[in-house]
């Protein structure tokens, strides 16, 4: 994907450098409180506590928690040192035409996004199945949301049939928001989206968000890459050089790569007036006291991405198909395809995998017992289901554990339902993917599968 010049430049972290340099460096600060200089406070009612945040977070983490604008460490809003340069160098690495970082989670990259979009009093074209913070950002923000048909296994994507009609009927959206990286793996097949969205609105032009929340390692591995959205963004407008289109990408950075929790890049591929919406929306909305490691952890992240991620992913997949070969070996286990992978719109993630337990209670206690007696989290149970996402940190130790867990399990679970909800936002978290929007109507009672799942109507 790179050569060797282009490879070591993208594999360099000018904004950590900086910070490691600041770290620790001794500097009295009269500022607001850098909590790593009550390491050695004498008092010992501070001493105590201190000593637990070293405990928790280590003494150099610590000192990376600076409260000072050196100019080495750039400003987070008008960068043009070191920050400026590592998000040139994260644009290049996605192939996006500039990055911004985020520190307060993709939650925070949606709403700079759609804020940057101008929303308000727009009318909007949304993913049904979009994260609740595109849902609720939409209402704060005035927009005239219309939620796009529910997509079937084998036909094209609801947000495509959709616009079709609307373009059949004379009116216009004036922005689409679509998830292409689904909690469960579901993925949009983005060249075919691209392709059809692009055929709609090669004339009148388009404003896209796009959550890529769960997959942005995919840019790094060269299978996966031909999926992924910026990549696949930047070949359609590099196709379609008249294309009046901008895009902003929004990915949960920390999901999938080594940025640490909160982390997110919002990418932007478009027009200069939309690149200077997307940094006005930064200014309104991101936090003034952005976290500093956080920062320099997206940094970082892509230049492990660059340097790692293709032999890490390649590795991954391997142990995917362990584990399915694994289900597929033991009696009363069985891989599960969701439906949304049988063709159409959609394809699988390759590194999420489905393993249907036969009976929800026996998923239940599955989960419960690898978690209580092997250290295994399993985040999400659907059914008799267990969904297993094998990213770039799982080992073969641990898919070892896994084995073992699976192979001496056995017993039974329960089912708990919980009561019958309308005209409201019914969430259930994890993923944070709306069951019901409002002026829709639930036919039966959703259920709490394993007593653990919980639901926030709104």
């Amino acid at each position: 994907m790179w050569t060797t010049a282009q490879r070591r430049r993208l594999t360099e972290t000018p904004y950590a450098d900086a910070l490691e340099r600041h770290a620790g460096a001794g500097i009295a600060n009269f500022h607001a409180l850098p909590i790593g200089s009550l390491s050695h406070a004498p008092d010992p009612e501070v001493s105590v506590h201190a000593e637990q945040l070293r405990r928790l977070f280590g003494s150099r983490m610590l000192a990376t928690q600076v409260t000072l604008g050196s100019p080495e460490l750039d400003s987070f809003f008008r960068a043009h040192r070191s920050l400026a340069r590592s998000r040139r160098l994260t644009a290049e690495a996605f192939g996006a035409d500039e990055t911004h970082y985020v520190t307060t989670g993709t939650t925070g990259a949606n709403q700079i996004a759609l804020e940057a979009l101008r929303v308000g009093g727009a009318r909007v074209l949304v993913d049904r199945s979009m994260h609740q913070s595109i849902h609720f950002a939409l209402d704060r923000l005035g927009a005239e949301v219309h939620y796009a048909p529910t997509t079937p296994a084998d036909a094209e994507h609801g947000v495509i049939t959709a616009l079709r009609r609307a373009r059949a009927e004379g009116v216009a959206y004036d922005v689409v928001v679509i998830g292409v990286s689904a909690y469960d793996g579901a993925l949009v097949q983005m060249r075919r989206f691209l392709s059809a969205l692009h055929e709609l609105t090669a004339d009148t032009g388009c404003r896209v968000l796009v959550d890529e929340a769960w997959t942005a390692i995919h840019a790094f591995h060269p299978a996966l890459r031909r999926n992924a959205a910026v990549p696949c963004i930047r070949e359609a407008l590099d196709d379609h050089p008249d294309w009046p289109a901008s895009f902003l990408v929004t990915q949960s950075t920390h999901k999938s790569m080594l940025a640490l929790r909160q982390g997110s890049y919002v990418h932007v591929l478009g027009s200069a007036s939309v690149r200077a919406d997307v940094h006005a929306a930064v200014y309104r909305v991101h936090t003034t006291s952005p976290s500093l490691p956080i920062v320099a952890s997206l940094d970082v992240a892509r230049a492990h991405a660059v340097a790692e991620g293709e032999a890490l992913v390649e590795r991954a997949l391997v142990l995917a198909d362990r584990i399915r070969d694994l289900a597929r070996s033991t009696p009363g286990l069985d891989v599960h395809q969701p439906v949304p992978a049988l063709g159409g719109a959609y394809a699988l993630d390759p590194m999420k995998v489905h393993v249907d337990l036969g009976s929800p209670e026996r998923a239940h206690v599955v989960r419960r017992e690898l978690f209580d007696e092997y250290g295994i989290f399993v985040s999400r149970q659907d059914g008799a289901t267990l969904l297993f996402t094998v990213h770039v940190g799982v080992t073969p130790e641990q898919v070892d554990v896994l084995a073992e867990g699976i192979e001496a399990i056995c017993g039974t679970g329960r089912t708990v339902a919980a009561g019958a909800l309308d005209s409201r936002y019914v969430i259930a978290y994890p993923p944070g993917i709306p069951l019901q929007v409002p002026g829709e109507q639930l036919a039966a009672p959703p259920e709490l599968r394993g007593g653990e799942e919980l639901y926030s109507t709104f």
